[in-house]
């Protein structure tokens, strides 16, 4: 696959590519971003992992990368304001990785036009896309009601490397085609040709000069004598902002916290005392005499659903096709609504209870069943409905016609 232009649309979020990999980084607050700020700090620890799962993984899928990014936003202690989007390109495709109020739009040849929003996860966005869009793939942060569009042509500039101020990014494997007008807001309005005394925008360290051009359009120059835009002084966002929007959330700190006894690493991270390597850091547990301790239990994996939407499993949740009136809900379970086309999905179908360090399965008498699988096996096996059933790491659980893995990092360490 050829190597794509990344073309930068304006705005005050932070676009980087680290390693061919395109990385957009939500920048909320009035400040310039430094390695130092929250931004900063974010795109550093993303451009981590990055390199990480490229020593891990050759050639790259963007797989490792996903599993990498998830236990790091399950150490977060608030991983709701952290909010990015990852483009991955390999020989045979793309693999997007949203979290947070981030979309990203796939535009094929055939005027296909798929919309992937991080906001509308349970947890994250985690898609692989074969074979890559033809037209080009964009990711961009969600800005109130603006719609996220790919632009109507291509610019002539791309970002090789390095950081630099932007609304989002776009990587174009192909030339879009005439459409109708869905084109994203410009940052600052056309003007005529600029004068002799603006000053140029620079490229971001590291991106070669020679051959290349500014990853900022010509329109988004800054003239000297200008006077510095005024700090904006924004009220908090309401309820319905995009970047608090959120399904199925997390806990927030000290609700619903559960107690459990564990092993803690070197490092005090609390962890299954059945784990021989911390499942945060990663240092094997037997650095230490391994004493169990009481601590608050960390969330205990995911829930990918088949629609590459995830659920963080950081308390019981109770899955259907309109599990809010259930008992398990009022009990104090998460409802997890379910859309499900074949017909087969009960208003309240299954549970998953935590017990302890287990994550278990229990079908609430649905009409059709609850099926599992177990890694390793290729029979499904129909729970019995009140009995639960311990799911292992990589197990598939079937409710109606939709499919759910449980994904933890138990099974990685």
């Amino acid at each position: 696959m050829p190597d794509p232009q990344v073309e930068v649309l304006a705005g005050t979020h932070l676009v980087a590519r680290s390693d061919g990999v395109l990385i957009v980084v939500a920048n909320r607050d009035d400040v310039v971003p430094t390695p130092e700020s929250a931004v900063g700090s974010t795109l550093l620890a993303i451009q981590g992992l990055i390199a990480d799962a490229a020593r891990q993984e050759q050639p790259r899928s963007g797989r490792t990368f996903a599993r990498l990014a998830t236990t790091w936003l399950m150490g977060q202690d608030d991983e709701s304001a952290v909010e990015f989007g990852v483009v991955t390109s390999s020989d045979t495709g793309i693999a997007v990785f949203l979290h947070g109020a981030v979309t990203a739009v796939l535009m094929s040849g055939d005027q296909h036009r798929e919309v992937l929003r991080g906001r509308d996860a349970g947890f994250t966005v985690d898609r692989v896309v074969i074979p890559a869009p033809d037209i080009g793939a964009g990711i961009f942060v969600d800005e109130g009601d603006q719609p996220a569009d790919l632009p109507h042509a291509r610019g002539v500039c791309t970002l090789a490397a390095g950081a630099v101020p932007g609304s989002g990014a776009v990587l174009w494997y192909g030339e879009p085609a005439a459409r109708p007008s869905r084109a994203r807001k410009s940052a600052t309005p056309d003007v005529a040709p600029p004068p002799d005394d603006e000053l140029e925008l620079t490229l971001a360290p590291g991106v070669p000069e020679t051959g290349q051009t500014p990853p900022v359009p010509v329109r988004d120059r800054l003239r000297k004598s200008d006077p510095p835009p005024a700090p904006r002084h924004e009220a908090d966002p309401p309820l319905s902002d995009p970047r608090r929007a959120r399904t199925a959330p997390r806990n927030p700190p000290g609700a619903g916290e559960v107690i459990v006894a564990g092993y803690r690493c070197a490092r005090r991270h609390h962890n299954d005392p059945r784990v021989s390597f911390c499942t945060v850091c990663g240092i094997r547990m037997d650095q230490l005499t391994c004493v169990l301790s009481d601590g608050v239990r960390p969330p205990l994996g995911l829930l990918m659903l088949d629609d590459a939407t995830s659920i963080i499993l950081d308390g019981d949740c109770v899955l259907g096709r309109e599990p809010e009136p259930s008992d398990a809900a009022r009990r104090g379970a998460k409802p997890v609504r379910l859309d499900d086309m074949s017909g087969g999905m009960s208003r309240t179908h299954a549970e998953i209870r935590l017990v302890d360090w287990d994550v278990t399965v229990v079908d609430c008498a649905s009409a059709n069943g609850t099926h599992i699988r177990q890694p390793g096996y290729q029979e499904w096996q129909r729970a019995i409905p009140g009995h639960p059933i311990v799911l292992q790491p990589g197990a598939q659980i079937q409710l109606g016609g939709r499919t759910l893995t449980f994904d933890s990092q138990r099974g990685q360490l």
